[in-house]
């Protein structure tokens, strides 16, 4: 344990000054909590592969750089005197999220001082349950790009805790993939601190492992930032796929967006919980998030919670859920131009998710995405034909 990346607030706590956690708890609501949430069971992974493609391997233990990127310094999870954030103002911390920051196993802090064009591709492997920890700190007026892989190489629970430090006018732009194939828990803690004039954009894409979490908490601090998020989820068999964004408008004509959608057959089940927090005095504030859901079969379920809490004027927000089949009139227009209802239906799905894969951002894994979202449907469709 590295006790420097703790922040302030939480040096003088431990695991007694938490009560363990129920699918009561709010955060924790519509999910079934395994019996060691409380007590994470974490291991040591000792073999790391290179794999092609990727620009550093990570196991949760350690790391290897397959290849340096000029403008990024890494420093390794023991050797980091001081944490990227050093005060959070509005992340509650919870017993789970206190356990990550206290028994985190391996990781790296990343300091960006100069303009990263191209993605650094990290992959993530591992047999152990580990903790995972990655600071990101960039300078101010730079800009970089993160792609992190949660791939087939991952067969053990991971618990990741990612920290996110923008300076004054700096950008980060960033693809989070989970699609590994085994039955594993991976559970993201994404905290990121704006300060004046940043940018923060996050794309999604859940797809693997039994339950897939993200816990993501965003101070937009400074005045003029801006904060973007959009995702893509399939859940088959009994897959839960949860995504919880807090978004914190502090500073003045701060923005976030939020759009996320997903598809659920078999007994899949997902969970989307958005709040927009916008302070006192924080005008010009604008803010939207949009979570859609198609249900591909009778036992399988969506929860879509927007929130907001707006406790000043001169702001605009907006906001909007569904969850439900696929409208009957969509079957009728695309089936009188001679489609059958089976391909009716999934040329529906595609133009569903397309709305956010195919803008210009999610480029790089577009054609790889797309082809796992309709292998997915495949999979529901065999199961249902068969059933």
């Amino acid at each position: 344990m590295n006790k420097k990346i703790i922040e302030k607030k939480l040096r003088s706590k431990d695991s007694s000054n938490f009560t363990d956690l129920t699918s009561r708890d709010e955060d924790w609501k519509y999910v079934s909590l395994q019996s060691d949430i409380n007590n994470l069971e974490l291991g040591k992974n000792t073999n790391l592969e290179t794999t092609e493609g990727f620009d550093l391997d990570a196991n949760g233990s350690s790391y290897i750089v397959n290849k340096q990127k000029e403008g990024l310094s890494l420093t390794d999870f023991l050797e980091i005197e001081k944490p990227v954030i050093e005060e959070s103002h509005k992340r509650p911390v919870d017993k789970f999220l206190f356990q990550q920051i206290t028994k985190a196993t391996g990781g790296f802090r990343a300091d960006v001082s100069s303009d990263i064009e191209d993605y650094f591709k990290i992959n993530f492997q591992s047999k152990e349950n580990t903790i995972p920890y990655m600071g990101l700190n960039i300078e101010k007026n730079k800009s970089a790009k993160f792609f992190i892989n949660f791939g087939n190489l991952v067969e053990s629970n991971l618990y990741p805790l990612i920290e996110i430090n923008l300076e004054a006018n700096s950008n980060l732009e960033m693809i989070i993939q989970v699609t590994s194939n085994h039955e594993i828990n991976l559970i993201n803690s994404i905290y990121a601190k704006l300060e004046k004039d940043a940018g923060l954009s996050i794309h999604m894409v859940s797809t693997g492992g039994a339950f897939s979490r993200s816990r993501i908490d965003v101070d937009l601090f400074g005045n003029g930032s801006n904060f973007n998020i959009d995702g893509v989820y399939f859940g088959e068999n009994k897959q839960t796929h949860d995504n919880r964004v807090f978004v914190n408008h502090l500073g003045q004509n701060t923005t976030s967006n939020m759009q996320t959608k997903g598809v659920l057959g078999d007994e899949s089940t997902s969970i989307f919980t958005g709040t927009i927090h916008i302070a006192e005095g924080a005008t010009k504030t604008e803010s939207h998030q949009e979570n859609r859901n198609i249900l591909l079969s009778e036992k399988a379920s969506a929860q879509s919670v927007p929130n907001m809490e707006i406790l000043c004027d001169d702001v605009i927000c907006g906001h909007g859920s569904s969850v439900g089949p696929i409208d009957e009139n969509l079957y009728h227009y695309v089936m009188s131009r001679g489609v059958n209802k089976e391909k009716a239906e999934k040329l529906l799905i595609k133009g569903f998710f397309n709305e956010v894969i195919n803008k210009d951002s999610w480029d790089i894994i577009n054609k790889e995405i797309s082809s796992e979202l309709i292998a997915k449907y495949d999979n529901v469709l065999e199961r249902s034909s068969n059933g």
